[in-house]
């Protein structure tokens, strides 16, 4: 099981600028990484920036000497065309970041970015978005927020080499938190809402503390490096979201589906204090056919809502941000399998959630396959060696962000390389990595939902409720029986420019964002003190090491490391 047990432990203090900082090294002195970009290219692990807490040495998650928050300033890379056991013999190597040539600029230091893989011909991998850190400013290396004239940016494994790209005025501003998915094999990189904040870029006038959401899909060609910015107003009319995540789906319908799950809703283009409640729930998922894009006539894509629930319309996963995604098939398939990891909410106080749920289509039911006490979040995750999901980094809480001496949870991450192995058929977790894992099979729990055998022949074929769109059934190769008309797209051709959003925020600071500032300034004035304390991002809200303190949700202590 993925579980920890440790004696309580001194309280110590915080080294935010340790003399020794410099000289830190992000495989060796590990203690946590979070909010990171990771991707799988050619059988490698790319991990970039991130958070990091360093420490001198640790034992499973038990701290031993000075703890430093600062950050991933290496790019890290694991290979796995071999297998290994992360105890004893994984591989990690951290590369210097190096500067574009042909500018001397370096790529932007950001966290809650994403990485996209780029097609099978390209040597390239690429990053989006992301926003700057104020954890710890006097971290060795720490830079200040970028303007945002390039947000997006390739990177060379092979010599190293980072490339800044103009993409003009189709992606001018850089978000955070957005949900992030890629169809690698028609060249498709997507990027759905996100966040401003004060950490996005170079004097963009927002207030520190505060963040604005932001409309529109982003969809970027990694092949020709173009990128379209679509109108998101089938979703959430004038909401947009953070936090949630998207995965695309092969195989359905002419060029497969994009599921979008979870996340927060705010009004777009508005001043925020937080952006951890307002949690949408887990009944409502978003899918996007990608064959749309295509069509002249729905410049902005097809979107379509659908109700998911258990097999008996009950228990089904609570709201949640910062989880991770990855998708496997039936060997025949018939049903496409979304496994959800981790996350946490807005609650006060916080839940940390150390769940898997699985929502396989068509069926749109949830299943829950796994329930421990070792939360994860701020996590990435990837399905590696054919059944295999590889978590990277995450914190059990937001203790660890801070990097606070604890017992319960552990002051570091137990997974002491900061890497994680599942058996997405077995349904067991190990240390263990199989570069040559047999196929993928449909677990037996799963098959409890949707029926059939571990190869495939699901029985469900469609939610318990039906289609909630003719459109959607059509897409999964089925028709209702009756009238349900397919979403009309007519009224949305205008597509949504990420510099509209912010324009009302930045570009008219002097009236807007004083307007937006005042309105915060209320809603905080309103609330009850414990809760403005519990809905603050911990890393946007420590400055030079100086930290606050979060209470944290009790933990039973009585488990032992797997």
């Amino acid at each position: 099981m993925r579980i920890w047990s440790f004696e309580a432990l001194v309280v110590g203090c915080i080294a935010a600028q340790g003399v020794t900082a410099q000289l830190l090294d992000p495989t060796k002195n590990y203690c946590c990484r979070f909010d990171h970009q990771s991707v799988i290219k050619n059988g490698i692990l790319y991990i970039y920036m991130g958070s990091e807490t360093f420490v001198d040495s640790q034992t499973y998650g038990l701290a031993n000497g000075t703890i430093t928050v600062g950050y991933n300033e290496y790019v890290i890379s694991v290979n796995l065309s071999n297998s290994w056991d992360w105890k004893t013999n994984i591989s990690e190597t951290a590369s210097n970041i190096t500067a574009d040539p042909s500018t001397g600029s370096l790529p932007p230091q950001v966290v809650r970015g994403t990485l996209y893989q780029g097609t099978q011909n390209d040597d390239s991998i690429y990053l989006y978005g992301g926003t700057t850190s104020y954890a710890n400013t006097s971290f060795p290396g720490w830079q200040p927020p970028y303007p945002s004239t390039y947000s997006l940016w390739s990177y060379d494994p092979e010599s190293t080499q980072w490339s800044q790209i103009d993409v003009g005025q189709s992606a001018p501003y850089r978000p955070s938190n957005g949900a992030a998915a890629e169809a690698v094999d028609q060249g498709f990189a997507f990027y759905f809402n996100g966040e401003l904040d004060s950490g996005s870029s170079q004097g963009n006038g927002i207030i520190t503390g505060t963040n604005v959401f932001v409309s529109g899909m982003v969809v970027i060609n990694t092949t020709d490096q173009t990128v379209r910015n679509l109108s998101t107003i089938q979703v959430s009319a004038d909401l947009a979201r953070a936090r949630g995540r998207m995965q695309y789906v092969p195989g359905v319908g002419q060029k497969g589906i994009l599921v979008l799950i979870g996340g927060s809703s705010f009004e777009a283009n508005l001043l925020d204090s937080t952006d951890i409640i307002n949690l949408l729930p887990m009944t409502e998922i978003d899918v996007f056919d990608v064959a749309s894009i295509y069509n002249t006539s729905t410049p902005d894509g097809v979107w379509y809502k659908q109700n998911a629930t258990n097999q008996n319309a009950t228990n089904v996963p609570s709201p949640r941000v910062d989880f991770c995604l990855v998708v496997a098939s039936a060997q025949d398939s018939s049903s496409h399998n979304i496994y959800m990891y981790g996350g946490r909410d807005g609650a006060n106080p916080p839940n940390y959630f150390d769940e898997i749920w699985v929502l396989s289509l068509p069926s749109f039911t949830w299943t829950s396959i796994y329930s421990g006490i070792s939360p994860r979040f701020a996590h990435t995750c990837h399905l590696v060696g054919n059944r295999t999901m590889l978590t990277v980094g995450g914190v059990a809480a937001a203790s660890q962000m801070q990097g606070l001496y604890s017992a319960d949870p552990p002051t570091c991450d137990w997974e002491v390389k900061g890497v994680g192995v599942y058996d997405m058929s077995d349904l067991v977790w190990g240390s263990v990595y199989n570069a040559t894992a047999p196929a993928y099979e449909v677990p037996d729990l799963i098959i409890s939902t949707i029926g059939g055998s571990r190869i495939g022949g699901a029985t469900m074929k469609m939610p318990p409720s039906n289609f909630s769109q003719n459109g959607l059934a059509l897409i999964f190769g089925l028709n209702l029986d009756d009238n349900t008309e397919a979403p009309s797209n007519t009224a949305h051709k205008k597509t949504a420019i990420i510099a509209g959003t912010v324009c009302g925020v930045v570009g008219l600071a002097s009236l807007v964002a004083l307007a937006g500032y005042a309105a915060w300034r209320w809603r905080k004035a309103h609330k009850h003190p414990e809760e403005q304390v519990y809905e603050k991002d911990v890393c946007s809200d420590v400055h030079g090491g100086v930290v606050e303190q979060v209470q944290l949700q009790p933990h039973s202590t009585s488990e032992q490391p797997r």
